[in-house]
C-alpha cells in the first residue's frame, strides 16, 4: 500500500512539475521565405497607431528564420518585413509551437501553415477577404462594360448587396465556430451596428434621434477593454478615434465624461488603462478645435498629478503638468489674466480696466509677416463693427524698442490701445497667455473671460455674430 502512495505521489509531482514547466514553455516559430536568404528581416508588432521593431532575425541561405520568445511575449498582431513594401502578419496568440513557408514575392498569397490553426483561421478570412473584394472590382467594371448603363447600376448593386451578405455571413459563422481566436477578436473590434428600422414616437413622427443613441449605445458591442490584445491589432485605434471623434457630441465635457467611462472599464487591464489614459491626452493635448485643451487639463489633473500615470517618467511628467497648469489658466470661461503694461505715451494701462463688452486682445510683432497681413483686416473689422459689438481691441507689442512699435503703429493705422508688452507690471505675458508666435488672437467678454482665442482673423466676425445672438448684453 505504501508502494502504491509512492506512485501516486510522484505522479502527481511528476503532473505539477509538467504544468509548471508548460506554463513556462515559450515560442517556437519558424518561417521559411523562399528567394530569400543570408540577409535579415524585422519582427515588428502593431500597437495602437502605430508598428514597432520587436527584433532583428537572420535568414540562413535557404531562407530560414527562427523566432523564440519567452511565454510572456504579448498576443497580438505581428509582421515579418522583407522589404518596406513587402511584409507579410502572422498572430501570436494560443499557438506557441508553429512554422510558416511562403515566397518572396507576394508572401500572403502562397502562405502555407503547419501547427497554428489560429494563423490558418486568420490565412483562411484574408483568402476570402480577397476573393470577395475582386468579385466586387469585377463587377464595378460591368458598369462601364455594359450597354445599358441603368440596366448595369442595378446589376453591380444587386451584386454587391449579395457579395456583402456573404462576407458578413462568413465572419458570423467564424465567429460562432471560434470565438475565442484573436480573427474573432479582430472582428468583433471592426465591426459596427446596423441601424434598425426608425421607431415612431407617440405623435406619429420617426424619433430622429434614434440612430445616432442606437450606434453610440452598440458601437462597441462585443470589444472587452480588458483584452489587451486589441492595441496590438492595425485597427482599435482607429476605431477609437472614429467614436471619440465622429460618434460622440463634439463638446469637452461629452468627451471627457465618455473618456473617464472608458478609462474606468479598462482600468482592470493595466495596458489597457495607460493606452486609454495616454489617448485621451495625446489626441486632446494640441487639438485643432477651440476649448478642447480641457479635455488635456483634465486628463493630466485626474490621472497624472494623482500618481496614476505610473510609466511616464519625472522629466515627462513634470512637463505635462506644467503645461496642463498654464492651459488651465486660458480655458474658455477662465478670467483672463490681467496685464499691465505702457502705452506709446508712456503711461500704465491695465486691460482689466477697459471699458468694453467685447475686448479683443492682439499680440504681434513689427517684424512678424503674418502680423503684416492681418493687421490691415483687423482693422477693417474694428472700425466697421467697433459700435455694434462694443469692441475694443488691447494690442500688445512684443518688441521692446518704444520707437519702433511707434514708427509700426502709425505705419499700420492701428488706432486702438497700443501697449508694450516688455514694459509690464505683471510678468511675462508670453508665459501668461502661451504666445510662441505671432499674431495671436484672444476675445474676452465684459466680465473679461475667455470667450474665444487661437482665432483666425476671417473667423471673428462670425463667432461675434454668433455670441452675440446667444449671449446678450
Amino acid at each position: 500500500m505504501k508502494y502504491i502512495s509512492r506512485i501516486v505521489l510522484s505522479v502527481f509531482f511528476l503532473i505539477i512539475s509538467f504544468s509548471l514547466f508548460s506554463a513556462a514553455e515559450g515560442y517556437d516559430i519558424k518561417f521559411r521565405i523562399k528567394g530569400l536568404k543570408d540577409t535579415t528581416c524585422l519582427i515588428v508588432n502593431y500597437y495602437g497607431n502605430g508598428t514597432y521593431v520587436k527584433d532583428t532575425l537572420k535568414v540562413d541561405k535557404n531562407g530560414r528564420i527562427s523566432y523564440k520568445a519567452p511565454a510572456d511575449l504579448p498576443k497580438g498582431m505581428y509582421l515579418i518585413v522583407i522589404t518596406e513594401n513587402n511584409y507579410f502578419e502572422f498572430v501570436i496568440n494560443k499557438d506557441r509551437k508553429f512554422s510558416m513557408e511562403t515566397e518572396k514575392s507576394k508572401p500572403a498569397d502562397h502562405m502555407v501553415i503547419s501547427g497554428s490553426p489560429e494563423n490558418q483561421l486568420f490565412y483562411d478570412y484574408l483568402k476570402f477577404n480577397k476573393t470577395a473584394f475582386e468579385e466586387l472590382l469585377a463587377a464595378e467594371k460591368e458598369i462601364k462594360a455594359g450597354p445599358n448603363r441603368n440596366d448595369s447600376v442595378k446589376l453591380v448593386g444587386e451584386k454587391t448587396k449579395e457579395i456583402n451578405t456573404r462576407i458578413m455571413k462568413y465572419r458570423l459563422d467564424l465567429m460562432k465556430d471560434h470565438p475565442d481566436s484573436f480573427i474573432s477578436l479582430m472582428i468583433n473590434v471592426m465591426k459596427e451596428p446596423d441601424i434598425p428600422g426608425y421607431p415612431v414616437l407617440p405623435n406619429g413622427k420617426k424619433d430622429s434621434l434614434y440612430p445616432y443613441r442606437y450606434v453610440k449605445g452598440h458601437f462597441w458591442d462585443g470589444t472587452d477593454f480588458t483584452d489587451d490584445r486589441v492595441l496590438r491589432t492595425p485597427v482599435f485605434h482607429n476605431k477609437l478615434k472614429k467614436y471619440f471623434d465622429g460618434i460622440l457630441v463634439q463638446n469637452p465635457d461629452t468627451i471627457i465624461k465618455e473618456g473617464d467611462i472608458f478609462i474606468e472599464k479598462a482600468r482592470p487591464n493595466h495596458e489597457m488603462f495607460k493606452y486609454l489614459v495616454w489617448f485621451m491626452t495625446n489626441h486632446y493635448e494640441n487639438s485643432e478645435y477651440m476649448g478642447f485643451e480641457k479635455i488635456f487639463v483634465d486628463a493630466v489633473k485626474k490621472y497624472y498629478m494623482t500618481g496614476q500615470a505610473d510609466w511616464v517618467n519625472k522629466t515627462v511628467l513634470d512637463n505635462m503638468i506644467k503645461k496642463a497648469l498654464k492651459q488651465e489658466t486660458l480655458l474658455l470661461g477662465k478670467v483672463a489674466p490681467e496685464m499691465v503694461m505702457m502705452d506709446t505715451n508712456n503711461r500704465l494701462i491695465s486691460m482689466h480696466g477697459i471699458n468694453a463688452n467685447i475686448l479683443l486682445i492682439l499680440f504681434w510683432d513689427p517684424d512678424c509677416g503674418h502680423c503684416e497681413q492681418e493687421i490691415p483686416k483687423i482693422r477693417e473689422f474694428y472700425d466697421q463693427y467697433k459700435s455694434q459689438y462694443g469692441l475694443e481691441i488691447f494690442a500688445v507689442c512684443s518688441d521692446s524698442t518704444m520707437a519702433k512699435m511707434k514708427t509700426a503703429i502709425k505705419k499700420k493705422d492701428m488706432h486702438w490701445i497700443n501697449v508694450n508688452g516688455p514694459r509690464t507690471l505683471t510678468g511675462n505675458y508670453k508665459d501668461h497667455y502661451d504666445i510662441i508666435s505671432t499674431p495671436v488672437i484672444y476675445l474676452l467678454n465684459r466680465k473679461k473671460e475667455i470667450i474665444a482665442k487661437q482665432l483666425k482673423t476671417e473667423q471673428i466676425s462670425s463667432f461675434l455674430k454668433h455670441y452675440s445672438a446667444t449671449n446678450p448684453q
